[in-house]
């Protein structure tokens, strides 16, 4: 990014893939704190599973925060933690934020590059100033929810 010319306007894609750390925090981010609440899928076979019998057909609620939030995939998953992406590539079903499979949703890659572009530009050009730090925070019983919804202040820094 310091050797682009100060005249160049906008992002490239390349600069954009350039960008490891600001991927990882939005990967985190987007752990942590799901757009989605749950998937449903349709047992295609009688199945057994956990002691439970689920008959061809029934649906089946993936609860996505209980899976972000599953200590023996994410370590500290209360800790919000960019560097648990350095290296891991989680197993099929164990990252779900923009769902799985056959329904996973068509603008996932466009909504990271429009979140990536965002944040680069937001990081650059304002501050983010948190009026109730260390509010209380409420998990629902896994998602973070601030109880007070985290009151902030936006101050423009250019």
């Amino acid at each position: 990014m310091k050797r682009r010319p100060s005249s160049q306007k906008g992002l490239t894609l390349s600069e954009i893939k350039q960008m490891k750390y600001l991927s990882k925090v939005i990967d985190e981010t987007l752990r942590r704190r799901t757009n989605v609440f749950a998937l449903f899928r349709e047992a295609k076979n009688d199945t057994h599973l956990n002691g439970y019998f689920i008959p061809k057909g029934w649906k089946v609620l993936v609860w996505q925060s209980a899976v972000h939030m599953d200590s023996e995939i994410y370590p500290n998953p209360k800790e919000f933690l960019p560097s648990r992406w350095d290296g891991f590539k989680p197993k099929v079903g164990a990252f779900l934020p923009f769902g799985a499979g056959s329904s996973t949703c068509p603008g996932a890659d466009l909504a990271k590059l429009v979140i990536s572009i965002f944040l680069h530009c937001f990081t650059l050009n304002y501050k983010l100033e948190q009026l109730n730090p260390g509010g209380p925070v409420n998990y629902l019983p896994c998602s973070p929810d601030p109880a007070d919804n985290c009151p902030a202040r936006i101050i423009k820094i250019h």
